[in-house]
């Protein structure tokens, strides 16, 4: 009798072993930080188009000066926010990094375009691609005279872009950095977009 006494005593130790055992573990996260500082990509882009943008994806592509089938894509597809908003007589365009454009913090990118550098008058070839070098940044692909951009087949207006591509992976196209250098603004005037604090930012460029 005194065994069969223990058993409900023993039967309810089970139980409350088997809840813990049963306790759900704590959910995991589902996502990771984004090393660009701009986790939250479905933000960046409602951000774009609330300031009058357009969200492109483009593809790295080699050998963009020759004929488009014999053009190379390279790596993965690319998002960014193409302005078009001034409606100027050349209809400007400027296109930037979705980072770049919606991060609280400034970007290599945002802060060559802000320290406005003069064009090189002694380089050769294209002004913009000097400039983007000297600012630290690279637009080209390879050395050679088959050339590459960010494209998109379906744009109206600029199929290439020569983005000016820096460390921290932002970017801006190189014709817009070099004209806002000459207080010439292409597309929209980005200072004006940017969510960063202006008034603070590093001397990277002096």
């Amino acid at each position: 009798m005194r065994t069969l006494a223990l058993v409900p005593t023993l039967v309810i130790a089970f139980l409350a072993l088997s809840g813990c055992a049963l306790t759900p573990p704590a959910p995991q996260p589902t996502s990771t930080p984004s090393p660009t500082g701009n986790p939250d990509a479905s933000a960046a882009e409602a951000y774009c188009v609330e300031k009058g943008g357009e969200v492109q994806v483009r593809r790295p592509t080699f050998g963009t000066n020759d004929d488009e089938s014999q053009w190379i894509p390279m790596g993965e597809p690319v998002g960014m926010c193409r302005f078009q908003t001034l409606g100027d007589a050349d209809n400007s365009r400027i296109y930037v990094d979705m980072a770049t454009l919606h991060s609280q913090s400034p970007t290599l990118a945002a802060l060559a375009y802000l320290a406005k550098r003069d064009l090189p008058t002694d380089a050769p070839g294209n002004p913009a691609t000097a400039l983007c070098a000297e600012l630290g940044g690279s637009s080209s692909y390879g050395g050679g005279p088959a050339g590459g951009g960010m494209t998109n087949l379906n744009d109206p207006d600029d199929v290439v872009v020569a983005a000016c591509v820096f460390p921290d992976l932002s970017f801006i196209d190189e014709w817009g950095i070099a004209y806002y250098g000459g207080d010439v603004v292409r597309g929209i005037d980005l200072s004006t977009v940017f969510r960063f604090d202006q008034s603070k930012l590093p001397r990277v460029f002096g």
